[in-house]
């Protein structure tokens, strides 16, 4: 009698990791159709771009369910999917107890202003060697309550549903066929969520940090945190940019400036003296002998996971060929 094939838990949970892309890939798009048509209702041409006559309170709201709505029912999704298995997610947001391990989040933020260094440089050289044309800047509001509005959209809501989706979720679920692939396979789903190419090196290293943060806490809160913090920095500047005068936002972006490099600089001199480092335990490497196959060739045979990457890497590099 034939002997019954047995699943590979590893494709199991891709597919279920694929299925959730695909859940925010269509409630992404869905969303963005019916906000198109509802900004037709105060005027025919009005877009997200140039959202003419609507109220600032409205796009405010946009701007939250648009970041909200696609994560969030990608981690109700596989939160649901991965219940009573040993791949369960971590969504418990406790904050780390040792208090040295907060000199990381200055680190962080210089770490996250090179990034954007990095990004500006390869748009750039995009634009001059492709056809891919840079994303225009968000326009903030005038009014108090919708920047409140644009702000939580903006910094609040995508660092607490993308780290427990990614972190709590992804990278926990991945975690049982080793940690550094775990970190690399959700980081790559990171980049590739972001759609821009130009962003996708900056964003990966980020993501990289925050899988680490999460793997040596035991929880994604601390990840929380920090993606937090560079969301706010990057808001800061956007604010400077477009709220203040010409002499006022450069002095003002230069300060942010200095506060960031030197008080990166300075927390990781402390991190060395202090040797914050080892009290972390070390990440071990994984080995299965009873698999022939690598884990990553086992991932490229679950055609839920490889069907959404090729479609989210073609959505990527689309803009450069496309315009």
């Amino acid at each position: 009698m034939a002997r019954k094939k047995q699943k590979d838990p590893l494709r199991y949970t891709a597919n279920l990791i694929g299925l959730s892309m695909a859940v925010w890939f269509a409630v992404t798009v869905l969303l963005r159709v019916a906000a198109g048509l509802l900004l037709r209702l105060f005027h025919e041409g009005a877009t997200m771009n140039d959202p003419i006559a609507v109220p600032e309170w409205a796009l405010g709201i946009l701007n939250l369910i648009l970041p909200a709505a696609p994560v969030g029912a990608a981690l109700w999704l596989l939160c649901k999917a991965l219940r009573g298995t040993p791949t369960r997610p971590r969504l418990s947001c406790g904050l780390p107890r040792d208090k040295r391990i907060w000199l990381f989040l200055p680190v962080f933020l210089g770490i996250g202003f090179l990034g954007d260094l990095l990004t500006a440089f390869l748009q750039k050289l995009l634009a001059a060697c492709t056809r891919y044309t840079p994303p225009a800047a968000l326009r903030l509001p005038q009014g108090g309550f919708a920047l409140f509005l644009y702000f939580t959209g903006m910094c609040a809501v995508p660092a607490v549903l993308e780290e427990l989706w990614l972190r709590g979720a992804v990278q926990a679920a991945l975690s049982r066929w080793g940690a550094w692939f775990s970190i690399i396979a959700s980081s790559v789903i990171f980049a590739l969520l972001h759609g821009d190419p130009a962003q996708m090196p900056a964003l990966f290293f980020l993501s990289v940090f925050l899988g680490l943060a999460a793997y040596c806490t035991g929880n994604p809160g601390f990840g929380v945190a920090l993606h937090f913090a560079n969301n706010t920095m990057s808001f800061l500047f956007l604010y400077a940019n477009q709220r203040m005068d010409g002499i006022s936002a450069l002095a003002f972006s230069g300060y942010l400036v200095a506060v960031f490099g030197l008080g990166a600089v300075g927390c990781a001199v402390l991190i060395g003296r202090l040797g914050v480092l080892r009290r972390f335990r070390p990440i071990p490497r994984v080995y299965d002998p009873k698999n022939r196959q690598s884990r990553l060739e086992r991932m490229a045979c679950a055609p839920l996971f490889l069907g959404m990457m090729l479609v989210l890497a073609v959505r990527a590099v689309w803009p450069l060929f496309a315009g």
